[in-house]
């Protein structure tokens, strides 16, 4: 691997899904590019003396990932520490000495009690699949960050400016025996672009808290259970320029979902 901290992200992984399969969770796997999307948040949060889910131009977690070619639902936990010292790097950086930093940051996650418990939720919710380990250290300054990644579905190529009318939208599931039942197009507006003393008053996010401006559920989408491919188009309220934010659920139990084509109708 390019990588020279490629076991390290590995070892936080393994502790994660330590952590998740004592309680009856499936464990995660290591998302390189993930990670990548993550350092260079951290590399900005440590640099400028910050801690939020945006960044200084505004834009929230599945933003970045999503514009750094990213496709799949993700979710985002933060942690953040800072030495005072007169040494001007405190903070060891080698893959060895910075791994306890890491696994401390992530122990803190994990501590979190009821109702303050947000980021040992994250960690424990059974959608994940994956999770990209970040982390930065500038001076005294140490950011982690756990973007968790739900991998279920593999999508075409989605249009990076909206089109006119509608989305059309297919791609193949990657697991059996599920399949895609509601898919929502939410409008975000713009972003707007804040200082690192204003993001430091930030707190939780949601990537559902915009406008749903389209939307299709089961029985408009075509599905193939045997080979796992769909296709839907979802129509479009445009609602002016800014961000737009597509979302496609997908469950188990496939055959109990009222789809609109049976596998033997689906060309």
């Amino acid at each position: 691997m390019d990588d020279p901290y490629y076991e390290t992200r590995r070892a936080v992984v393994r502790q994660i899904s330590r952590d998740r399969t004592a309680v009856g969770l499936d464990s995660v796997q290591l998302d390189p590019f993930a990670s990548s999307v993550s350092d260079q948040h951290c590399q900005e949060m440590a640099g400028r003396g910050y801690l939020s889910h945006w960044n200084l131009p505004g834009l929230l977690p599945h933003q970045r990932y999503h514009l750094a070619g990213g496709r799949d639902h993700v979710q985002e936990n933060l942690s953040r520490a800072t030495i005072i010292s007169h040494r001007p790097a405190p903070i060891p950086t080698s893959p060895t000495e910075i791994l306890p930093h890491l696994l401390r940051a992530h122990a803190r996650l994990m501590d979190e009690q009821p109702p303050l418990d947000g980021h040992r939720k994250n960690i424990l919710d059974p959608a994940h699949t994956h999770v990209g380990i970040g982390f930065a250290v500038v001076g005294g300054e140490f950011t982690l960050a756990q973007l968790f990644v739900n991998r279920y579905a593999q999508l075409q190529e989605l249009p990076r400016q909206l089109p006119k009318g509608s989305i059309p939208v297919e791609g193949v599931m990657l697991r059996r025996d599920y399949g895609p039942y509601y898919c929502a197009l939410f409008y975000e507006g713009e972003p707007r672009p804040q200082t690192p003393a204003e993001l430091n008053q930030t707190y939780a996010y949601s990537d559902m808290e915009g406008e749903i401006c389209g939307e299709v559920p089961p029985w408009k989408m075509q599905f193939d259970p045997g080979r796992g491919r769909f296709y839907l188009s979802v129509p479009i309220q445009e609602r002016g320029p800014g961000y737009y934010h597509l979302l496609l659920w997908a469950r188990d139990r496939v055959r109990s979902i009222p789809y609109r084509l049976s596998a033997d109708e689906f060309g």
